[in-house]
């Protein structure tokens, strides 16, 4: 996509776009008018080969043009031109294509789930195709990729037409194509005579709800509690048993799961989910199974018997690293990440319409750092406006697309755990942490076109982001945590030989080169200051700043690139907390994990060595106490 914005001004402007005469007839251009929610350009109006709008004095005018390059579109620099028709002026804008020489496989390596209603996506006087077509080119992948039929039991297995209720597998033979869950699971898990590739995964069915994984009653069995009476459970396990059967010999194995449970709350739940999953693994232990869960010892290590599941899909602020790897490498299990509404800044929320559109972009990069595969939502239509994308769905295509661009630089293949690839320094400059990735849009484009020409071999190095590092010098530099307003007043401070900068809680501030990012960071009610005059101390140790609902926190520095030594410290000096741990991690190397301090050592300092290579140093703390 390209944006051109016209504007503000008065008076109607068109806008039409000629076709690239070299790059082919399959090639698409769609033009699009931009539409305001509540200042932010979101909606994206689809129209025929010329668009007009009408001027304000108060708002520009965006026309969002997205080029579709066939994949036997000639590699090199393609050239066209935009007409701006306004006040009977024809004003030509020229465009240039760089087409790269290697093509984006049809179906990704990113999984996406989005609960999301099909139905709404059909176009007027369109069709089901169209909708699932739109969402294959934007790359998500709705929940029930076989509506308007599907897997869940009701129609397979308790199906009244079915031959043999209750007793044999039903795919709907007696039913039209369109409505036959046989018929639709073939086109779009396989893409037969439609796409030819179908959608990259296919989820079959899902629990009852939140509080209830499976149905009260299955084939007139009473379930009694969420355990299952032993009737109940060798009839639900007979019905695994023979979808497993059914995806395998049609070839939907690799691509189909059963989502099993949703959130699980507390030890009860734990013991529930380990308890579903070897009722699954034992009736069909090659039918993939996941759980809306960061993975955890209380229930793959569970004492009934544990049990790990195929796909973990783990809130971003939930997951937790360690134990998820040793899953992953153990074990082969998968972990996507899952977005809430609620996310707060330092971390990424593409929900929200009232951010940049870097959260949308930013998620694969932030999975490829922790090896996730993927990322699911639980409303999907938030990224249409009926049947159209907006712009926020565009920028979900792109960054799933950046992910594909890093599997083809790693020579094909998705990054392992514990295994270093030549091309992490690309993606780790760009994300290193849940927190800590870059907000710098025009650096992340150049980037990419960079990482490009690598894969198709006109550049030799793996690029690395770029941005201003010429901001702030190489050198030594002190930086004194405290309420830039009260104690130590001494200005400047000057502590030892050395000359500190008072920093306090503030937001980032690209003209300073430093600031925060937290959901509280302008809240003086949260972000808070503290100073104890206790002997024995400096004044660097003795003021502080602290988030008083214990949330993530990111402080940025701006700084040029190079190898630095970065000392650090945490703690207030009048005061241990044996009860509440503290956290520090420098550019994703955790200096301080969960550790308390006592009255005896209230501070914690360490240090660290870094190689910075993104123009900014990252400090991560809080998450805790």
């Amino acid at each position: 996509p390209v944006q051109i914005v016209v504007g503000p001004g008065s008076g109607a402007v068109s806008v039409v776009v000629d076709l690239f005469p070299d790059l082919g007839d399959a090639q698409r251009i769609e033009v699009t008018r931009v539409h305001y929610q509540d200042g932010w350009a979101e909606g994206l109006t689809p129209g025929g080969p010329q668009e007009t709008v009408e001027l304000t004095s108060s708002e520009g005018a965006p026309f969002w043009i997205t080029v579709f390059v066939p994949p036997d579109a000639p590699a090199g620099t393609h050239e066209t031109t935009v007409h701006l028709d306004w006040a009977g002026q024809d004003i030509a804008v020229p465009l240039s294509l760089y087409v790269f020489d290697f093509t984006l496989p049809a179906q990704g390596h990113f999984a996406t789930q989005l609960n999301v209603s099909v139905a709404d996506l059909i176009p007027a006087d369109g069709e089901v195709d169209d909708a699932k077509t739109l969402l294959f080119e934007h790359r998500l992948t709705p929940k029930s990729v076989c509506w308007p039929s599907g897997f869940n039991p009701a129609i397979t297995w308790e199906n009244d037409r079915s031959s043999a209720v209750c007793e044999v597998f039903w795919d709907e033979p007696d039913e039209p194509d369109a409505y036959s869950i046989g018929w639709l699971a073939r086109r779009y898990i396989l893409g037969e005579g439609w796409n030819d590739v179908g959608f990259p995964t296919a989820m079959l069915f899902q629990f009852v709800d939140n509080a209830t994984p499976r149905p009260v009653e299955f084939c007139g069995i009473g379930r009694g509690d969420h355990y299952g009476t032993a009737q109940y459970n060798a009839e639900w396990a007979q019905f695994l048993a023979a979808l497993e059967a059914y995806l395998d010999t049609n070839g939907m194995l690799a691509k189909g799961y059963y989502y099993v449970q949703n959130e699980p709350q507390d030890a009860e739940d734990h013991r529930l989910a380990a308890h579903l999953c070897r009722l699954c693994k034992d009736a069909a232990p090659n039918l993939r199974i996941a759980i809306s869960e960061e993975p955890k010892p209380e229930i793959a290590e569970h004492d009934d018997g544990g049990c790990g599941y195929d796909i973990w899909i783990a809130h971003i602020r939930a997951y937790g690293q360690d134990y998820a790897w040793q899953r992953q490498r153990d074990f082969g299990e998968e972990v996507w990440f899952y977005s809430l509404d609620h996310d707060p800044d330092p971390y990424f929320n593409p929900t929200r319409v009232d951010l940049p559109g870097i959260h949308q972009r930013i998620i694969p990069w932030v999975a490829w750092h922790y090896r996730i595969t993927g990322w699911a939502y639980y409303d999907g239509n938030r990224f249409f406006d009926g049947p159209a994308p907006t712009i926020r769905a565009a920028l979900l295509r792109e960054g799933i697309e950046d992910y594909e661009y890093l599997i083809l630089a790693n020579g094909g293949g998705v990054p392992q755990v514990y295994t270093d690839t030549p091309v992490d320094s690309t993606a780790d400059s760009v994300a290193s942490s849940l927190t800590s990735w870059t907000r710098d849009v025009d650096a992340l484009m150049v980037l990419r076109h960079e990482l490009g020409l690598y894969i198709e071999g006109t550049r030799t190095t793996l690029p690395v982001l770029e941005t201003d590092t010429d901001f702030r010098p190489r050198d030594a530099y002190y930086i004194n945590f405290q309420d830039p307003l009260g104690p130590p007043a001494a200005d400047p401070l000057v502590i030892g030989e050395r000359t500190y900068m008072k920093v306090g809680c503030g937001a980032y501030d690209s003209t300073v080169g430093y600031g925060w990012y937290g959901e509280f960071v302008s809240d003086p009610a949260i972000a808070l200051y503290g100073y104890d005059d206790v002997s024995g101390y400096d004044e660097a140790q003795k003021s502080y700043l602290y988030d008083d609902y214990g949330r993530d926190n990111l402080f940025e520095f701006a700084l040029q690139n190079g190898v630095y030594e970065v000392t650090l410290g945490v703690g207030r000096p009048a005061k241990g907390y044996p009860g509440d741990t503290h956290n520090a991690t420098v550019e994703g190397i955790v200096v301080v994990d969960d550790e308390v301090t006592s009255d005896a050592s209230p501070i914690i300092t360490r240090t660290v060595t870094v190689d910075l290579t993104d123009g900014s140093l990252s400090l991560e703390v809080g998450g805790r106490s």
